[in-house]
């Protein structure tokens, strides 16, 4: 009898606990449901296509177009110096004289015989108008006279090479000598540059060179100088690939007449290869990489939707997508690092 006493205690001590564990529950899933329900708020815009500038931008060294280094073409002593480092020079100025003291006796003397075999050839002349003289021998003194110019030539071009001239406009970079400095045929005596015009060297990978042609109009930016651009041209391009890097050597000039570019910065081309008409396009900011997923979310009336996409062309801070997103569009630009797909947003 005590036992069917305890029964209905125990029945009244489960349905609570059974009452008590469905509150819970009930909290729980109200709880889940509450979170489930959140909004968050977001900037969205319309994917509009727009036209995208393929750019390609590759690195390259500055150096100047004319990088001339004269030497002397006759032995001798420096006797005169006519210019000092940084100092700017007209092509044909002359920049240094070398004694070349036998070369001028030498000249003298071939001077000299010139005039002589000149007048004896007058009086052969003359000679053999009267018919006294064979016009054989009126042969050989001309030949001699040839000889004389011949010689005299020479020893011209021996006197002139005492003077070393300029051979382009520039700047006088290095001088390699001093005065009274003793030097042999061939050293090299000063280092004359152009910085008006500049020259960058950049190899363009295989695939891109069907967009590069010659006098190509391209942009070059320099590492040293922020906030500059220049304007440039395609000079060459090489017909023959590295066989190492598979790229092909291409020269870019551009003005540089105020001289701040310098030789030996880097410097950055920048070459237009197309332009993409119609582009789907979304901020760089907007991707997300996700587990090696490339994400764009899109407002879908209300809820965020998150689309996997590839990529093609950046250009700036724009990349143009080529798959997962289309025109109209109402892609997600502020507040998208907060949403995963399914979550209510609400925009601004």
């Amino acid at each position: 009898m005590l036992e069917n006493k305890f029964i209905p205690l125990m029945i009244l001590v489960s349905l609570a606990m059974g009452l008590t564990l469905a509150g819970c529950d009930g909290e729980e899933s109200k709880a889940k449901a509450v979170e489930h329900e959140r909004v968050v708020k977001v900037e969205t815009v319309t994917v509009t296509p727009i036209p995208l500038k393929d750019i390609l931008t590759l690195p390259g060294e500055t150096e100047p177009d004319e990088d001339v280094s004269v030497s002397s073409d006759s032995a001798g002593t420096v006797k005169w110096l006519g210019v000092h480092e940084g100092d700017r020079v007209e092509k044909g100025a002359i920049v240094a004289r070398v004694d070349v003291a036998s070369s001028g006796a030498r000249l003298d003397q071939a001077k000299a015989s010139r005039e002589l075999a000149a007048e004896q050839l007058r009086r052969r002349r003359e000679l053999l108008e009267k018919g006294v003289l064979a016009q054989e021998e009126f042969d050989e003194m001309a030949a001699k006279l040839e000889e004389s110019d011949a010689s005299l030539r020479e020893m011209q071009v021996s006197v002139d090479n005492g003077v070393i001239r300029a051979p382009v406009s520039g700047i006088v970079n290095k001088l390699h000598v001093d005065q009274g400095e003793r030097l042999s045929e061939g050293s090299p005596v000063v280092d004359i540059v152009d910085p008006t015009l500049i020259r960058v060297t950049i190899n363009v990978p295989e695939m891109d060179i069907p967009y590069i042609k010659k006098d190509q109009k391209v942009t070059v930016t320099v590492d040293a100088i922020p906030g500059r651009t220049w304007d440039g041209v395609v000079e060459f391009i090489s017909f023959k690939a590295d066989a190492t890097s598979k790229t092909f050597e291409t020269r870019v000039l551009t003005d540089n007449l105020d001289g701040a570019i310098r030789a030996g910065m880097l410097a950055r081309v920048s070459l237009e290869r197309r332009t993409i008409e119609d582009a789907v396009t979304a901020p760089l900011y907007a991707v997300i990489n996700q587990g090696g997923e490339r994400l764009l979310y899109v407002n879908e009336n209300g809820t965020a939707r998150a689309r996997t996409i590839e990529i093609g062309v950046v250009s700036d801070d724009l990349v143009q997508v080529t798959r997962g997103l289309k025109a109209g569009d109402e892609l997600i630009v502020s507040g998208h690092t907060m949403v995963e797909d399914g979550t209510r947003v609400e925009t601004k």
